[in-house]
């Protein structure tokens, strides 16, 4: 037969290519095979590692602070700072004194007890009682009464009475430079820091005449025709002192 042969020189043909490639494979492997180092190369390379890790910067590894270090008390602090400088003798710091900060209170002399014919009346006693203040309207003589009821016969003693008070201008209205109505106040509260004074605290004054120079920075005398009692606009209670002004004086006047 002559499929024989044939079949032969296959096989020999498949050995032969089979062993072409485990030839191939095995020098691949000996390629990939690091060689071996010698003595000198090793301390070659050993020295350019050395050089390596003096030329490398260090590296900073931030690590979380301890909480109770990070934490810092300002009161130990400021005294441990004011404890140094005592014990170097520098102690002649400025001193802050915050009642000095604060707005000083002018000392008026008094008043006499009569001027030109006007007795002398002062805020120390118009103001010296309770007066509650309604917030709605009062539409009722009833109401009326019980609000009235509230200032002392002491007080309603200078009811149409011809009286001097001192105190601090706000003006109101003013025709051609002169003020015809005004507030005398017992302070400069209102005026200055806007604070609002109780209800008996201030006369709402009417001027007669041509008016008065506005003075608001000083404390000056009205004279004239006290009024005691509710004064109402609108039905809303708006003060319980009026007066109509005959003149004006100053401090400086008396």
């Amino acid at each position: 037969m002559r499929t024989a042969p044939y079949s032969l020189s296959f096989w020999k043909g498949f050995t032969f290519y089979i062993l072409v490639l485990v030839f191939v494979a095995c020098s691949q492997n000996e390629d990939s095979i690091d060689p071996v180092l010698t003595q000198e190369e090793i301390d070659s390379r050993s020295d350019s590692i050395t050089e390596l890790s003096e030329e490398a910067p260090n590296v900073v590894i931030d690590e979380p602070l301890d909480e109770s270090i990070s934490t810092v008390n300002t009161n130990s602090f400021a005294e441990e700072v004011s404890e140094s400088l005592a014990s170097n003798g520098e102690t002649n710091l400025p001193e802050t004194n915050f009642i000095e900060l604060e707005q000083t209170v002018e000392e008026l002399p008094p008043l006499p007890d009569e001027i030109e014919g006007y007795k002398t009346v002062t805020f120390d006693k118009l103001a010296s009682f309770a007066y509650e203040v309604p917030l709605d309207p009062v539409t009722n003589k009833v109401e009326l009464v019980k609000l009235n009821s509230q200032i002392p016969e002491v007080i309603k003693k200078f009811d149409k009475k011809s009286v001097a008070i001192r105190g601090f201008m706000l003006p109101l209205k003013v025709e051609n430079g002169k003020v015809t109505e005004l507030l005398i106040m017992r302070d400069q509260s209102m005026c200055c820091f806007g604070t609002v004074p109780k209800i008996n605290e201030w006369i709402s004054i009417k001027m007669e005449g041509d008016g008065v120079d506005p003075i608001m920075d000083q404390a000056v005398t009205l004279m004239g025709q006290l009024m005691v009692g509710e004064v109402l606009e609108n039905e809303y209670l708006v003060g319980i002192y009026e007066m109509l002004g005959d003149k004006m004086i100053g401090p400086l006047d008396l």
